[in-house]
């Protein structure tokens, strides 16, 4: 049976000199992984070029349940007005994205509300006057709502330290790697409380590498972001 949805591109593989595998998360049935035969032919309507990180498709393809690899008949993309190609920081957070929930949501099943809050956050890359250097840190935080491990925001005079192992802050800091400075922790309280603190691109850069590294302790199959590394060297 044909089904059409929408899906983001998670990941590309060159699986032969003329085919490719793709993973993508889909919105009706969660992530999926296609093959895509003859994709570097210029006489093919579905192309590699399609598939770029992020990219929002639509898509048409059989649903049959002993497939688990499976063919499909369309791919439109869908967000074509997007400009965010001429734009390197813009290009390279979606890299990012694409990076982190490739991992996150290797074998995820249908979740429309988390597709619907990734639509909305791939989206602000293309707004005009978005701050873009402080957008990683709020998908972050956004995102660990959705996946059920959001900070706990309990930060006072009195808890003004936050532990990445315990996920809350805490009165004092220990002389380890996953107790954040008090003035980690003050920029972290103001970014759950949906605040934009004016902050360096030090303190960024800093908070970035804590969330991911909070990530990888609430969820032990996320591994190493290779990106973060490129991502570091765009953001103003």
């Amino acid at each position: 049976m044909y089904v059409s949805t929408r899906g983001f591109v998670l990941h590309t593989t060159k699986y032969s000199d003329t085919s490719i595998i793709v993973k993508i998360f889909t919105e009706l049935h969660g992530t999926q992984s296609f093959i895509v035969k003859n994709a570097f032919s210029k006489k093919k309507n579905i192309r590699a070029s399609l598939f770029s990180p992020m990219a929002l498709l639509h898509l048409t393809y059989d649903d049959h349940y002993l497939n688990q690899l499976k063919y499909l008949k369309e791919a439109d993309l869908l967000n074509s007005s997007d400009s965010y190609g001429f734009d390197p920081a813009a290009s390279t957070i979606r890299i990012f994205y694409c990076e982190l929930l490739y991992k996150l949501l290797f074998d995820a099943g249908e979740d429309a509300v988390l597709f619907q809050f990734l639509e909305q956050e791939i989206l602000k890359l293309s707004e005009p006057g978005i701050p873009l250097n402080i957008l990683p840190l709020q998908f972050l935080i956004r995102l660990s709502i959705r996946l059920g491990f959001v900070p706990e925001d309990n930060h006072s005079d009195q808890n003004p330290y936050f532990s990445l192992q315990n996920g809350k802050f805490q009165p004092y800091r220990w002389d380890d790697d996953d107790t954040l400075t008090q003035e980690e922790s003050l920029f972290l309280h103001q970014l759950l409380t949906e605040l934009e603190p004016a902050s360096s691109r030090q303190a960024r850069l800093d908070l970035l590498h804590h969330l991911i590294r909070y990530y990888q302790i609430h969820n032990e199959q996320l591994g190493n972001i290779s990106s973060v590394d490129i991502l570091t060297a765009v953001l103003h």
